[in-house]
């Protein structure tokens, strides 16, 4: 009894704890499970997180300026020249076929170009006239010219062709007449030289004898020398013979040459009034195609002037709006007014246009939010929609002109 009253002093645990003071047979509990729930709560964040990195989206909104139109569905009418504006056939709200009439103009550029071309023609023709009365003048006269200078030139040329050959054989004749004659007296003398040779030796022989006198010697000694002169005369005129028959070879080439150059002169004359007469075909032919260029302007002139006196409808559909009045002075391409053209109960989509940057960022399928200028969104909010169609490129200013169908929207 007193020794469970003395055990019972102690507190159980307190007793274990001292019986077995290191507890190496027991787990050591160093977190309770409550205290799991927030540290699995932390990590489901985390990894919320950084899937949420990796895979999300951050929202961003862009604001622009847009219209709701129907597209391509306003056309513009613009003028197609420069002209004063004489009448408006048509006003706001009229509904007009293809190629109806929608206002009248006085294309004054066109009507002051065409007066300038048609004084321009009959300049041309007037010149035309003048130019070919000179030209016959003209042509008259160098034919004329060239028939004298050619009559002429075939005159010398038949002098010449029946001349040269008759001159040549009378030279020749009459250098071999002479030539035979002199070969002649030459063989004469020279026959008389031997004579008066040996008769000069007899002479001298009686001299010495004594039989003749000295003078009688010297008489046959200086008949002797004089034939043997004579017979040098003679062989020189045989020489001269040559060459005058060379002189008259030479002259007869001469003549042939003259005969050639007469008749290339003369084959030049007849290459002059060809070339002449091409000159003027070219010439005229130049004047006759300025004249037909001008005609042909003249025509081009009168259908723009008649094509253009009109203004007329390129589509059907009804008017919406007119720029210009009766009187105003339209350049071309000036806006006189827009047609809405096609069903008026098609569909009518948002147009909007944003900076090449922002359009990158823009993908089909995306959400947006319409609102007019008119209504206040915070009361009223506005039309949310669908992106269906981004532009591939930058659009121009033209391209978003013939979409929406007004340059200053």
């Amino acid at each position: 009894m007193e020794v469970n009253e003395k055990k019972n002093i102690f507190r159980e645990n307190s007793l274990e704890r001292l019986s077995s003071p290191e507890r190496l047979d027991q787990l050591l509990q160093v977190v309770s499970r409550r205290d799991w729930l927030p540290l699995g709560s932390l990590g489901a964040l985390i990894v919320v997180a950084i899937i949420w990195s990796i895979f999300g989206r951050i929202p961003v909104n862009f604001t622009s300026k847009g219209v709701l139109i129907r597209p391509h569905r306003v056309v513009n009418v613009d003028s197609p020249i420069s002209a004063q504006l004489k009448e408006l056939k048509v006003k706001i709200g009229d509904c007009i076929k293809k190629n109806e009439v929608l206002a009248t103009i006085d294309p004054s550029d066109l009507k002051q170009k065409l007066n300038l071309e048609r004084a321009k023609l009959l300049e041309l023709q007037l010149q035309e006239r003048e130019a070919n009365s000179l030209q016959v003048q003209r042509t008259n006269l160098e034919r004329r010219t060239i028939q004298q200078q050619r009559d002429s030139l075939q005159k010398r040329l038949l002098d010449s062709q029946a001349l040269t050959p008759v001159l040549r054989n009378k030279g020749i004749v009459a250098i071999q007449q002479q030539r035979t004659s002199l070969q002649q007296q030459l063989r004469d003398a020279k026959n008389l030289t031997s004579i008066l040779e040996q008769r000069v030796q007899k002479r001298r022989f009686l001299l010495r004898e004594g039989a003749l006198s000295e003078d009688m010697v010297l008489q046959a000694e200086q008949e002797y020398r004089q034939r043997l002169q004579s017979i040098s005369v003679l062989e020189a005129q045989l020489k001269q013979l040559d060459v005058t028959e060379s002189e008259t070879e030479r002259r007869y080439l001469e003549n042939l040459s003259g005969i050639s150059q007469l008749e290339a002169q003369l084959q030049e004359l007849e290459t002059k009034d060809k070339r002449l007469e091409q000159e003027n075909l070219q010439a005229s032919s130049n004047r006759k195609n300025q004249i037909e260029e001008v005609k042909r302007n003249i025509a081009q002139f009168e259908k723009q002037y008649d094509d253009n006196r009109q203004i007329k409808s390129p589509h059907a559909g009804c008017i919406l709006e007119l720029t210009a009045s009766s009187g105003s002075v339209l350049n071309q391409g000036t806006r006189l007014g827009s047609i809405q053209v096609g069903d008026t109960s098609s569909q009518m989509v948002g147009v909007a246009y944003f900076p090449v940057g922002v359009g990158k960022k823009i993908k089909p399928g995306m959400k947006l939010q319409i609102t007019p200028d008119m209504v206040h969104r915070e009361r009223f909010g506005g039309i949310v929609g669908t992106v269906t169609s981004v532009s591939t490129f930058p659009v121009t200013k033209q391209g978003a002109t013939s979409l929406v169908g007004n340059a200053e929207v």
